[in-house]
């Protein structure tokens, strides 16, 4: 056991290595020994760019043609190394584990088996166990007394059955705050003073206590919804009753949290397609919340919790960042219109720049040439639910057929046709490919997930993913948005491995004609 420990303590010690690619402090060097003044001083005005992140790297490594209503596209598809260790390709084809990918990123290596009793990749997946299953249990005063944490979400959810996950977590992040004070806990926050193994493991504590209270949440309003008429007592009894049993079942804490997300004991298709999903939304690099992690850490922020609240926020707004409730409120004003208005709607929708879902600030995935780039993680997150459906796995009721009709609709409008600007008809059309948040907003519809939890899941990895900044940001708090390319040595190169690309064609010939929601 004391091996153990020691294995533990030194492993969470670690940390991944900084950058040292800094291309304009290069290139002013070398403008000074070939005397070039007029190169050194127009250099010297980005002279403070942040250094590279050694974090990701999301270059274009495919490429695909489709066919566009009779228009041949070449789709130059972005896809993402983590650390330059993982491929998203080898994510899919290995299958590999949540704890697998999120020690490569916390650590910038893969995980080894030090001693026969210990195993890195195990020791972190039990560690993130650990924390979730402990966090409905733990004890915590609120204004009525101490209570388990299970009862004061129960009682939060009877007071309050409209909210979404993100209130209960802010809530209780609150709550968690004030009970250090009162009991004059210290805070040591978030700082490049602390070490960096306890840093870690409160981040990674503070976070799972986060997600248990927001699938808790989740769980209990569906709960609700199904019969008004439970009270408190009966959701604690009913949400730890189906902890106990995934726990018992020797369930991770990410499959517990699909349980509660879904509302019942998530089976091999449903944990097979979240677990993608989530596991592939763990770092999207310099995206808005990652920003906003960063910028906390940099800040040294008093409490853990807030920066993962304040980077949380972001998911929940409405574009580029949260554009999941943004389909959603547009789905529901569809919804209202018949299908010849609907049309219209989307045509709208698009020229005006507001399309949810598709676009992306940072990539040219909007054009009119025969070249676009391509987000390939709509098709890799929408591949396990077409094949369950196919296989007969998975059923859709009629609003959920009605509802993903109209999302592919928009998929043919806004990319597969494109619009025509007024006073542009004699240019091609204007194209738009869908970014992350099309597949998400899509799996989630499938799967029958309430409206309100669908950035739940991204909360629950992506938090691992501002882990990965905040490690990186209190090395070098010069980053915040990374703005210079990542270190050639992590970028891969193009890659004729056809797992992606063939996804990407697959994915796009199933949405262009016909029923794509039903079996093929």
């Amino acid at each position: 056991m004391a091996t153990k420990i020691a294995a533990m303590r030194k492993m969470f010690s670690q940390l991944p290595a900084i950058s040292t690619y800094s291309p304009v402090t290069d290139a002013l060097q070398s403008a000074g020994q070939l005397d070039e003044q007029d190169i050194a001083n127009a250099l010297k005005a980005f002279s403070t760019m942040p250094q590279s992140t050694q974090v990701f790297a999301n270059p274009v490594l495919h490429h695909a043609k489709v066919d566009c209503d009779g228009a041949d596209i070449t789709l130059n598809i972005r896809s993402f190394s983590l650390r330059g260790v993982i491929p998203e390709s080898e994510i899919i084809s290995s299958g590999l584990a949540p704890a697998h990918v999120i020690f490569v990123g916390l650590f910038g290596r893969r995980p080894k088996k030090v001693e026969a009793d210990f195993d890195e990749e195990g020791a972190l997946r039990e560690l993130i166990n650990r924390k979730f299953y402990r966090a409905s249990r733990a004890i915590r005063e609120d204004t009525s007394g101490r209570k388990a944490l299970i009862e004061q979400v129960a009682n939060f959810v009877q007071t309050f059955p409209e909210s979404g996950p993100e209130l209960a977590m802010q809530h209780f992040s609150i709550l968690r705050k004030a009970n250090r004070a009162k009991n004059r806990i210290p805070e040591r926050g978030l700082n490049d003073e602390r070490r960096a193994g306890r840093l870690l493991i409160q981040m990674i504590g503070t976070h799972m206590e986060n997600v248990a209270v927001g699938a808790m949440s989740t769980y209990m309003r569906g709960l609700l919804e199904n019969n008004a008429s439970l009270i408190p007592d009966q959701l604690v009894h009913q949400t730890d009753a189906l902890i106990t049993e995934e726990k018992n079942a020797g369930k991770t804490a990410f499959q517990t949290c699909y349980s509660l997300l879904l509302g019942h004991r998530a089976n091999e298709i449903e944990n097979k397609a979240l677990e993608r999903m989530g596991i592939i939304q763990m770092h999207h690099g310099s995206a808005g919340s990652n920003m906003v992690a960063r910028y906390m850490a940099t800040l040294h922020t008093p409490y853990v919790s807030d920066f993962l609240i304040a980077a949380h926020m972001n998911l929940d707004g409405d574009r580029h960042f949260g554009a999941i409730h943004d389909m959603t409120h547009f789905i529901n004003v569809l919804e209202q219109l018949s299908p010849e208005k609907r049309e219209d709607a989307i045509r709208n929708e698009v020229l005006g720049g507001g399309i949810p879902t598709f676009g992306h600030p940072e990539i040219a995935a909007a054009g009119r040439v025969n070249e676009i780039q391509q987000d390939p993680r709509p098709a890799i997150y929408l591949e396990p639910v077409l094949q369950a459906i196919d296989n007969g796995n998975l059923a859709l009721d009629y609003k959920q057929k009605q509802r993903l009709g109209m999302i592919q609709r928009i998929y043919q409008i806004a990319f597969v046709e494109g619009v025509i600007k007024p006073g542009r008809e004699d240019d091609p059309p204007l194209r738009l490919t869908p970014n992350t948040d099309f597949g998400g907003w899509t799996v989630q519809e499938a799967l029958g997930i309430h409206e309100l939890d669908r950035t739940l899941l991204t909360y629950i990895f992506r938090g691992f993913g501002w882990m990965l900044d905040v490690r990186e940001q209190l090395q070098d708090r010069h980053i915040i948005r990374p703005v210079i390319p990542p270190d050639p040595q992590i970028i891969p190169t193009g890659s004729s491995e056809p797992t992606i690309p063939d996804l990407v064609i697959s994915t796009h010939n199933r949405l262009v004609q016909g029923d794509a929601f039903s079996a093929h």
